[in-house]
């Protein structure tokens, strides 16, 4: 992709273009993510749900292909992903469409997230827009209205919102895919703490998307109406207080790594127990939510650790595969051991990152 590289005296902190789009397929990708426990089945959500991420092993080619073009063209084949999901009810199809969709999806949000996570403040923004547009996502989710081939069709015509928008997008350096040998973070040694982390990422990103659901359909049977409301709240906490959570823990010093770790481990202490929560209430749902929401916002951080060891690329496509690993064992092992599990492997998995990644934790503290 050819990107403009010019001296910058002060970098802005947001894209307002790139904000934009971030938001508008935000929407698309998290309303799909929610209806796919009821609409998709077990091996079509599983390519969603992987594919949204680790379909970005297909970057380097994309880019070499397109060039400039990446963007506009991922974000078509994001839209045709979702008109192939309205019109076909033929399982290799839809399989297909859901890959489409994932690649296209995933490519065009590597672009902007790469160009964001070049400051805090813009890794945190970044997410604020995600969030936001999960929030948005949550309120179409609550219409009773909605039918397959009205929502896919719709969803796609969301996403072709963004091609004018896309057009006149700048980016101020290259997307990170690799770093030349010798420059940090170069070697696989590296970049082992970079798939831990964004698997553990991954499996906190659907726990509103795939546990809280089984959670409820194991007590429920059915989705209620009110679940929607739960990728609202989801998104409110996080963009109320993404800022303020980055701006505390930036405050503890030399103790902020130490402080992320803590914030992300008690997240996954209560991801663990949603049964516990009485998730298949409502109460239930919005506390177990809102904590998890105050957690997810340590995950910023992560994102910025990530670029400035040039490793944000290993840990995108390897937060796909914890998404892929929580849809799966969520819809294969039994409950309880299901949320336990991943549990587990998230709160363990922060610990072996810090632990692989101590003898760079200084300078994380720049």
């Amino acid at each position: 992709m050819s990107l403009e590289t010019t001296a910058v005296v002060a970098k802005p902190v947001i894209n307002l273009r790139l904000f934009t789009i971030r938001i508008i397929t935000a929407v698309a990708l998290f309303a799909v993510l929610g209806k796919a426990n009821v609409w998709l089945d077990t091996a079509t959500n599983s390519i969603l749900a992987l594919g949204y991420r680790a379909l970005l092993l297909l970057l380097p080619l994309t880019l070499l292909v397109l060039g400039r073009r990446s963007l506009s063209v991922t974000l078509l084949c994001a839209a045709a992903g979702l008109v192939l999901l309205a019109v076909t009810h033929n399982q290799g199809v839809v399989m297909f469409a859901a890959a489409l969709f994932a690649y296209g999806i995933a490519i065009a949000g590597y672009l902007i997230k790469s160009e964001a996570a070049q400051t805090k403040e813009g890794a945190a923004y970044n997410r604020v827009a995600m969030n936001m547009g999960s929030l948005l996502a949550g309120l179409i989710l609550l219409s009773p209205l909605l039918t397959p081939t009205l929502f896919f069709l719709g969803a796609a015509g969301f996403v072709l919102l963004c091609l004018p928008i896309a057009l006149g997008a700048t980016f101020t350096c290259d997307p990170v895919v690799a770093r030349p040998a010798g420059q940090e973070g170069s070697g696989w040694g590296n970049k082992l703490p970079w798939v831990i982390a964004g698997v553990i990422m991954g499996i906190k990103l659907f726990g509103v998307f795939s546990i809280l659901p089984q959670a409820i359909l194991l007590k429920t049977g059915e989705l209620p109406a009110w679940y929607g409301l739960m990728l609202i709240l989801n998104s409110a906490v996080v963009v109320f207080a993404q800022v303020p959570v980055m701006k505390l823990i930036e405050r503890t010093g030399r103790f902020k790594v130490l402080t992320v770790i803590a914030i992300i481990v008690g997240g996954f202490a209560v991801l663990s127990s949603p049964a516990a929560f009485h998730v298949e209430t409502l109460v239930g749902a919005l506390v177990w939510v809102a904590l998890l929401s105050i957690a997810e916002c340590a995950f910023s951080h992560l994102d910025y650790f990530s670029v400035k060891q040039n490793n944000m690329f290993v840990k995108e496509v390897s937060l796909g595969v914890g998404a892929g690993l929580t849809v799966l064992i969520m819809r294969v092992m039994p409950p309880p051991y299901n949320a336990l599990v991943l549990a587990a492997i998230g709160a363990g998995g922060i610990l072996v990152w810090y632990w692989l990644n101590r003898k760079s934790i200084a300078s994380l503290h720049d």
